[in-house]
């Protein structure tokens, strides 16, 4: 397991805590200052400058190994993150790679047909009390994941919405140097922002989980469905 290729997601997810992004970065085998530096013109947040350094190192790099990973750690003497992945390796390896598995039991749907739609009845509380912003950041890393697959699709339907600014689509279409893994990234933490300066957050990622589901594709219906069943919403889902 140690000498794999890192999974983006797996990787965005343990890396979390890791504060100081760039000096870590820079002892990632192929990573150059120059990497570091465009990756700081173009990304809006730290959680964004992650995923993109790893994109980029697993891009540069075909032999890149969670090896790797642990000593860029070791050698930044972040000890306890270091530890901590290191013993999710050895869960992986054990129980043959589910560590990343759902842990919610949150019932998901799946989408079997080529038309859906969806009826939502609010209830009094988000459930287990969650906020809007923490739902979606839960499940940052699984939409970058979904999105990626259908970024200009899902970019063009929240503009359509006006669920994103001009600016962000514009940023997408024109930034052909980044992965659409990137690209995706920076939708989401976009999507982000403006829930947080929504004055109905709930509404606000309601409104995404719609659109999300009308692009009519198994795997961004389910995280969906899942978002809206953490939001405490009755979701129907008709498949014709």
């Amino acid at each position: 397991m140690i000498d794999d290729r890192p999974e983006i997601s797996l990787l965005l997810q343990w890396l979390e805590p890791l504060v100081d992004w760039k000096p870590f970065g820079l002892l990632l085998p192929g990573i150059t200052q120059q990497d570091i530096t465009t990756i700081e013109d173009f990304v809006i947040d730290a959680e964004q400058s992650k995923l993109g350094l790893i994109s980029k190192w697993l891009q540069k790099n075909p032999t890149a190994t969670w090896r790797d990973v642990l000593n860029a750690l070791s050698k930044r003497e972040e000890i306890n993150l270091l530890q901590t992945i290191n013993d999710q390796l050895q869960v992986d390896q054990c129980t043959g790679g589910n560590t990343d598995a759902p842990t919610s039991t949150v019932p998901v749907v799946s989408t079997v047909s080529s038309s859906v739609s969806v009826i939502t009845k609010p209830v009094t509380s988000t459930t287990s009390g969650n906020t809007p912003s923490a739902i979606l950041r839960m499940n940052y890393a699984t939409l970058v994941d979904a999105i990626t697959n259908n970024l200009h699709r899902v970019t063009n339907g929240l503009y359509a919405k006006g669920l994103i600014p001009m600016e962000t689509v514009n940023n997408i279409q024109t930034a052909p140097a980044f992965s659409d893994v990137v690209k995706s990234g920076q939708l989401v933490s976009v999507i982000q922002q403006q829930l947080e300066s929504s004055l109905n957050p709930e509404q606000y990622l309601i409104d995404i989980c719609h659109v999300l589901i009308n692009q009519q594709h198994p795997t961004l219906t389910d995280i969906a469905t899942s978002i809206l069943h953490q939001l405490g919403e009755c979701v129907c889902v008709h498949y014709q």
